[in-house]
């Protein structure tokens, strides 16, 4: 088919996914796989044990919650943490996150992982995937080990576009390679996303910053670490309680909108499922009326 985002528009358009919490519901098998290959890597290379501990959709390493970071950015928190001198961290880090995503690889080589994906994420990137959308990943997860992800639970081909935690401790740093990404992929289908074109979905508050800082739209998606209330207030353009409640139609609403919000169902989405809707932002121009 046609490259085309939306008939009728003409718009190409993207969207990047988190994993943990967004694609995948919290403290999954496979973030857990994940996450003890990390504590082993760690331990292997720099003697320091460490133990991951989780509390519902929350994921804490010595006391800190690990909710939006990298995984590039948590390896620097045990090290820094255990008193590794911070010239010695870059090396250690990378020689870490290395073996981490060979552990993962072997660990999840043969895992039919489907059931841990959230209701409504597979029928979601499919129906993307059929119009034409573009698709990739925006995750603190180091990028072998989001392919490893995303082959066990069938989304494999994410992982080929998108911004990765292998070596960025900020997901700011990481929403930016990720938009850079499907930017790039727009321009060799000969499209060009306009300044909505991008839409970042995401569960943490991190997630809403990252969007802010690549200046893309946000979908915060209430299933893991941050409640809607947090989402909305951290600036998230629309808030779902589920995946499942997220349609393709107001994903290409806010591709199309040219405001920033909807403050009072003024914008194009006042038949949407319940989403929070934040106030307007100081100077926002109000969204037109869509028909």
């Amino acid at each position: 088919m046609d490259h085309v985002a939306w008939p009728g528009t003409g718009r190409g358009a993207a969207v990047v996914f988190d994993i943990d919490g967004t694609l995948l519901r919290p403290g999954s098998s496979l973030q857990r796989v994940h996450m003890g290959s990390m504590a082993t890597a760690i331990e292997r290379f720099s003697g320091i044990h460490t133990e991951f501990r989780y509390d519902g959709g929350d994921l804490f390493v010595n006391g800190n919650n690990l909710a939006g970071c990298t995984d590039a950015g948590t390896v620097d928190l045990v090290l820094r943490t255990a008193g590794v001198p911070a010239p010695e961290l870059p090396c250690l880090r990378a020689t870490i996150v290395e073996n981490m995503c060979d552990l993962v690889a072997a660990a999840t080589e043969t895992l039919d992982s489907r059931h841990e994906l959230l209701p409504g994420t597979a029928a979601l990137v499919t129906e993307l995937r059929r119009r034409g959308v573009i698709v990739g990943l925006s995750t603190g997860n180091a990028r072998a080990v989001a392919a490893c992800k995303m082959r066990a639970t069938g989304l494999t081909g994410l992982e080929a576009l998108g911004g990765f935690g292998d070596t960025h401790g900020a997901r700011s740093d990481i929403s930016r390679d990720a938009v850079a990404a499907v930017r790039l992929a727009a321009g060799t289908r000969g499209q060009v996303l306009g300044e909505t074109g991008v839409v970042l979905i995401g569960d943490t508050t991190s997630d809403v910053g990252a969007a802010r800082a690549a200046d893309v739209r946000c979908v915060g998606v209430a299933t893991g670490a941050a409640r809607a209330h947090e989402l909305e207030r951290a600036g998230a353009d629309l808030v779902v309680p589920t995946m499942q409640q997220l349609r393709v139609r107001d994903i290409a609403a806010l591709v199309e909108a040219d405001g920033v919000a909807y403050p009072d169902g003024a914008g194009g989405l006042r038949n949407a499922a319940p989403y929070g809707r934040l106030p307007a932002r100081p100077g926002a121009a109000p969204s037109n009326p869509r028909r």
